[in-house]
């Protein structure tokens, strides 16, 4: 009784106290922030970098080019450095971009309305999920670093193991030099332009070492140095996992200067992205990153004023290359850049590592999407293009010329920049017929993923068994990327041609074919979807009608 008593009157003067629910959640939360649970962290980390680790190991055995000879491993030892430095750099500048804008870090809502405005020290707040954000940044960095080295140890003489590390080491040294440069431009404690300054200044330092061939000009060039530390030790560039861990340091000791504003945005901004991901949702997860970027059109177009009779004669085209004109700089750069990815991707195909054709079509494939933005737009309005006195199928091929336009511009920008470092007769001519086939079948892959989230007058997926559901998800996902990696395929023949002793132009040139028909067959399928989907519903009407 006197127990029932006491609580009787504290509950009478102090304040309500919460529910079990609402306190264990505050509880949670405190403990969530308050950065004390550590184990949990430490196992997830672990549990992740040990199945990335089988991983690693088990594709490593898949790949079976050719050996390098002393004379190749002694080119690629001196030039790697140099491009790694230039990799490095764009990272950094995108990095420090990204603090400017309010991350790395996002909270959830609550977090930064009710935490980050309490009276407490914003650094302490933000010290778990800057914790958590580092260790799985820079685990996930190693990971591919070490799926990397051991990639470049395919076609080395020695054990696999210290290239593992070595591309590991590298790679987490230059995500924590990322972290901590988007942390301290995320602070606001130094002057945003400036850093940027700085950033961008690196990487013209890098562009110019690498064009030069003077990879000792940069200072990044360390990150390159401790990729090839297995063939070329270098105790210096030791200096810059240290340089990294003290830019983590600073950055996560200024963070308390975070923008409310920035926080706020970015956290609304990443909360949807996330759920598109989990959604499979590709067309929202593109457009969320484009909010994120703060991309805007311009008022002014690039381009000169189209002659009336385009307009006239080929409306759709027109007007979607007019939207073109108006693309914000950093999309035109992020084309550029999936293009020059593209292309230096497939000069390493041609150079004998295979596994770089899923990242040449990967890029081809992103490259698209970007293109594809007015075919996007458009599906993004179904019911608006009903209205119009046209086939929404028809309408939909139309937009596919601009995309195959702007792919083989930037493509072969980045052909002619790829053969350019090593200029060649038979360089030249098969990376003319390799855009035969890759340019189409990266506008297909995207097209089949745009295309894709058009509502049709099929019954809805969702309602389909799970036995159903899940393969097909699963071809969703695999196909459209799959489709531009196939463009590249032609490069592998070209190659066993020229190793043959063959021209490659002809076997190059025959084999694509099959591909430049695939992707017709995709711009078939874009123009005939609706009409395909409808036939499928009224039979199906019919059947379940007959059987009533």
């Amino acid at each position: 009784m006197p127990a029932v008593s006491t609580s009787v009157v504290e509950q009478h003067a102090g304040p309500e106290p919460e529910s079990s629910v609402a306190a264990l959640r505050s509880a949670r939360r405190r403990r969530e922030l308050s950065g004390r649970d550590w184990g949990e962290l430490a196992y997830r980390v672990y549990t992740t970098s040990l199945g990335a680790l089988v991983a690693v190991v088990f594709l490593s055995g898949l790949v079976g080019d050719d050996r390098l000879g002393p004379e190749g491993t002694a080119d690629l030892i001196d030039r790697l450095p140099g491009w790694v430095a230039l990799g490095a750099a764009v990272v950094l500048a995108l990095a420090v971009r990204s603090g400017r804008r309010g991350g790395p870090v996002a909270l959830e809502r609550p977090d930064v309305f009710h935490l980050l405005l309490a009276p407490v020290s914003r650094s302490g707040v933000l010290r778990r999920p800057v914790s958590s954000l580092v260790l799985y940044g820079v685990g996930g960095a190693a990971i591919v670093g070490g799926l990397a080295g051991s990639l470049v140890d395919q076609r080395l003489d020695g054990p696999a193991a210290p290239w593992v590390l070595a591309g590991g080491l590298a790679a987490a040294t230059l995500a924590g030099l990322a972290l901590g440069a988007a942390l301290v431009a995320g602070s606001r404690r130094l002057p945003g332009p400036l850093l940027s300054i700085l950033a961008w200044a690196l990487v013209a330092w890098s562009v110019a070492a690498v064009a030069t061939t003077d990879v000792t000009a940069s200072p990044l060039t360390l990150i390159g140095d401790l990729a090839v530390w297995p063939e070329r030790a270098a105790p210096v560039a030791l200096i810059a996992p240290l340089v990294a861990a003290i830019l983590i340091a600073v950055g996560a000791a200024l963070i308390g200067g975070l923008s409310i504003e920035s926080a706020v945005r970015r956290t609304a901004l990443v909360g949807q992205l996330r759920f598109a991901v989990t959604q499979q949702d590709v067309r929202a997860v593109v457009l969320l990153r484009r909010q994120l970027a703060s991309e805007h059109h311009r008022r002014r177009s690039w381009l000169p004023r189209l002659p009336s009779a385009l307009a006239d004669r080929a409306p759709v085209l027109a007007r979607d290359l007019a939207s073109v004109g108006r693309w914000p700089l950093r999309r035109i750069l992020r084309v550029l850049s999936a293009a020059l990815v593209a292309a230096f991707a497939a000069r390493g195909v041609w150079a004998g590592t295979t596994p770089l054709l899923l990242v040449a079509g990967g890029a081809a494939y992103l490259l698209g999407l970007d293109a594809l933005e007015p075919l996007a737009q458009e599906v993004d309005h179904p019911t608006l293009a009903d209205s119009f006195p046209v086939q929404r199928g028809r309408l939909g091929v139309q937009h596919l010329v601009q995309p195959l336009l702007v792919t083989a511009v930037a493509g072969s920008i980045g052909a002619a920049v790829a053969v350019a470092v090593d200029p060649s007769t038979i360089g030249w001519q098969v990376a003319g017929l390799t855009l035969v086939a890759a340019v189409p079948t990266a506008v297909a892959g995207a097209a089949v993923t745009v295309v894709s989230d058009q509502p049709t007058a099929a019954p809805d997926a969702g309602l389909a068994q799970p036995e159903v559901a899940g393969p097909r998800l699963l071809f969703r996902l695999v196909w459209p990327p799959l489709v531009a990696v196939l463009g590249f395929v032609p490069l592998l023949v070209a190659r066993a041609a020229v190793a043959a002793g063959r021209s490659p132009a002809a076997p190059e040139l025959t084999i694509a074919v099959p591909f430049v028909v695939l992707a017709a067959l995709v711009a078939a399928w874009v123009r005939f979807r609706d009409d395909i989907h409808r036939s499928m519903a009224e039979s199906m009407g019919s059947t379940t009608g007959g059987s009533a």
